[in-house]
């Protein structure tokens, strides 16, 4: 009980903390460069903390019957966008060793990162929805006993993964902060070869046959 206790604790802080921030951030209100500096890193530190601690008390070991994923792959989404937040905000009020090109700015647009959002929030619902509907939990560290093929994962294989990613996008176009969106990249890249590559050859060992039709009809993104 303690660990969910503390781990509510330091994500709901997070949240105060980026909160302010980006209110901050996304205002014209002026504010000493060193306070902007704290403000962020008063969000990114704990919630590094928070990733690790959620890793260290909830991934399972031994467990033989599971894709041998490198984490929760919600904490990866979280690391990334954390990381990115981490670095922008280190380079802009202390390091300054470069900036973003001028052409980027067309990442930054609410309404536009809004939409993209919404989008990603019906895909991993559809997603969940079939998990939810045929008794399976979608978090990779447990056992799987079925593939899932109905609706949403007749157009891609991992619906949930990019919907993540894009969600992603979209909040970093919806807060107007690059860096999110570019680091987007990083997290496709830690999906593929650290969560979906394993994934793929739990399921082809588990399946086999049944598996690799599903594999070859479906692409494993769009």
């Amino acid at each position: 009980m303690y660990k969910k206790i503390i781990l509510y604790f330091l994500f709901f802080f997070v949240i105060y903390n980026y909160y302010i921030f980006f209110n901050w951030y996304l205002d014209d209100e002026n504010i000493i460069i060193e306070h902007a500096l704290y403000l962020s890193l008063s969000g990114s530190i704990p919630m590094y903390i928070f990733i690790l601690l959620t890793h260290i008390f909830f991934y399972p070991e031994g467990n033989t019957d599971n894709a041998k994923v490198i984490s929760f792959p919600p904490l990866i989404w979280l690391f990334s966008i954390n990381t990115a937040i981490f670095i922008g905000t280190l380079n802009q009020y202390y390091l300054q060793v470069y900036n973003l090109p001028d052409f980027l700015d067309f990442l930054r647009s609410w309404k536009i990162g809004l939409l993209i959002c919404l989008i990603a929030i019906i895909i991993i619902s559809l997603a969940l929805q079939e998990f939810n509907g045929n008794s399976e939990d979608p978090i990779p560290t447990t056992p799987s006993t079925i593939i899932i093929k109905s609706n949403v994962y007749k157009f891609t294989r991992n619906p949930m993964y990019l919907g993540l990613i894009i969600l992603q996008i979209g909040i970093g176009m919806s807060l107007s902060y690059v860096h999110i969106t570019l680091f987007s990249i990083l997290t496709f890249i830690i999906f593929r070869n650290y969560v979906i590559i394993p994934e793929e050859v739990y399921l082809e060992e588990k399946f086999k046959e049944n598996y690799l039709d599903y594999k070859k009809n479906v692409h494993r993104w769009i």
